[in-house]
């Protein structure tokens, strides 16, 4: 198999066969494709990934942003996984690649012998890498989960929930599939740097509640040790007033990060126009604004309501204060940090021309990521991929016919 082109990043060579579908797999293979490796994308052949068909609401262009984000860099085959045929081509496959990737239900991988141990035979040092919900053990190990479900199980959906508030959940950017998958790209990295030491491969598996638990390490631990709570304070209600978030004119939003309160308070008000209270001493200690924040955070909503949003951010930058705009994800289009720092990148297309999606924001000296290109169409490089493993056309055409590809 090709390297499709790609000749940038530090896992320049590496060839991945990548079963998974929806996000927390997905994401995981986009940042190994984004580091250069080669994502061969195995898709079913007749519906493909669902997340093909996962529209936003009002979108007019055609494309699923959800899709092209998890999916670019990769080629995409089709496969009957279920067919004698097709499961002797994976076979065939996985013989030529350095790792597996797949986010199957647990148990459905051993049930279609695509498993660990029905690969080894035939690749004695692959790295299979499992995307689990809730772990291979256990009396629900083989739930069904999605992302709302890794939150919910984790603690991160009652952390998240402001006092007296029912529990919400925030679909915008899926924080368990993220961080699981962002895990299970660490985990196979480190996995292929075990086997350049030991010449041997494994299988390595991350789930969901696992890294949802992993992210809250601070807060559980404290929990474990001594009986702490995470309990999210109302904006109007701060134990730090200069921690805070506060609105500007025109609805534009500030945070405000002064951790060591007592260091920034007086330029924090007098920035405000409001020396009276930096030099009020019912106001001059950490302890005295946290028992008086809610008429302090009053009295701040007031001046910070009479100030353009950029001028606040100039003055609180110049006296060290550290601050930040609230951003929308229309204030992110156009960030000049994001945009200095190539956080916002370009790919190019078939459909759409030139597209922006968000990049893998790490920077490597002198193994620099490549460009990008945009998701696989369902099966479109199917027959490329065979010919590269040494089928030929006669033998394809003979896969065709009995549906196995």
């Amino acid at each position: 198999m090709s390297d499709s082109g790609k000749s940038a990043g530090p896992l320049y060579g590496i060839k991945i066969l990548d079963l998974t579908i929806w996000q927390s797999g997905p994401f995981s293979t986009v940042m190994l494709s984004d580091m250069g490796a080669e994502v061969i994308k195995v898709e079913d052949r007749t519906t493909g990934d669902p997340g093909r068909g996962f529209m936003d609401a009002g979108a007019t262009s055609g494309v699923s942003g959800y899709f092209e984000a998890m999916n670019r860099n990769k080629r995409s085959i089709t496969l009957d996984l279920k067919s004698d045929a097709g499961r002797e081509l994976f076979y065939r496959l996985a013989a030529k690649v350095d790792v597996v990737i797949q986010n199957f239900r647990f148990g459905v991988a051993e049930k279609l012998k695509i498993a660990y141990p029905d690969l080894l035979p035939h690749n004695p040092k692959i790295i299979y890498a499992s995307a689990t919900g809730f772990g291979r053990e256990g009396p629900d190990a083989t739930m069904g989960v999605f992302d709302i479900l890794g939150q919910a199980r984790s603690g991160v959906l009652q952390a998240l929930r402001p006092p007296g508030d029912p529990v919400e959940y925030n679909n915008a950017f899926g924080l368990a599939d993220q961080t699981s998958g962002i895990l299970l790209a660490q985990a196979v990295t480190a996995a292929l740097f075990a086997r350049e030491r030991s010449g041997e491969g494994q299988e390595v598996e991350v789930s969901q509640l696992g890294a949802m638990l992993c992210l809250q390490q601070m807060g559980i631990t404290r929990h474990l040790i001594n009986g702490y709570e995470p309990a999210m304070t109302r904006r109007d209600a701060p134990r730090n007033p200069v921690f805070n978030l506060y609105e500007c004119q025109s609805g534009d939003w500030i945070a405000v990060g002064g951790l060591q309160g007592d260091r920034y308070w007086k330029d924090f008000c007098d920035i405000l126009g409001l020396p009276e209270l930096g030099s009020d001493p019912r106001y001059a200690t950490m302890q005295q604004r946290t028992e008086t924040n809610r008429e302090l955070v009053a009295a701040l909503d007031k001046s910070f309501a009479a100030f353009a949003r950029a001028d606040l951010l100039d003055k609180f930058a110049a006296a060290g204060i550290p601050c930040s705009s609230v951003n929308s994800y229309a204030d992110i289009a156009s960030d000049p940090q994001i945009l200095a720092n190539d956080y916002i990148i370009q790919v190019e297309h078939p459909h759409m021309g030139t597209i922006r999606e968000i990049g893998l924001p790490i920077r490597f000296g002198k193994t620099p990521i490549g460009p990008c290109t945009s998701a696989p169409e369902l099966g479109q490089d199917t027959e490329a991929v065979l010919l590269e493993c040494g089928l030929n056309w006669d033998e394809i055409s003979a896969l065709r016919d009995q549906g196995a590809i």
